[in-house]
């Protein structure tokens, strides 16, 4: 049987359970709880004036394709209520994020990082 997924407002004391640390950025955004535990985070995180879109999961969460879908479209929804550009990174290490990004919209800046290429949407 498969455990039931919650959600609710990100907090820093979640970002610290979920990284082991104390996030060195201010962000607002989401979580999903697992079985009492923080086993995805996402939301927008603040570099000076940029905002920059953010998600992660643990492998708990994977298999839950429901969840995943109902936490995309809880940060979509929230991505949209900001106001100018928000900034995503397609992660190297989630081979469908890059095609994901896409199909939600972010578009490709031309700006290549170390983390790979930049997309915004606005």
């Amino acid at each position: 049987m498969r455990s039931e997924v919650t959600f609710r407002p990100a907090t820093a004391a979640d970002a610290e359970a979920y990284y082991g640390r104390v996030p060195p950025l201010s962000f607002r955004g989401y979580v999903a709880l697992k079985d009492g535990e923080v086993a995805g985070i996402g939301g927008v995180y603040y570099d000076g004036p940029v905002r920059i879109a953010f998600s992660e999961f643990k492998e708990t969460l994977r298999s839950d394709r429901r969840a995943l879908v109902k936490g995309t479209r809880m940060l979509m929804k929230f991505i949209d209520t900001i106001k100018g550009p928000v900034y995503a990174v397609a992660s190297e290490h989630e081979p469908t994020a890059a095609d994901l990004l896409h199909r939600l919209g972010w578009k490709p800046t031309g700006v290549i990082g170390k983390h790979g290429e930049t997309l915004v949407r606005s």
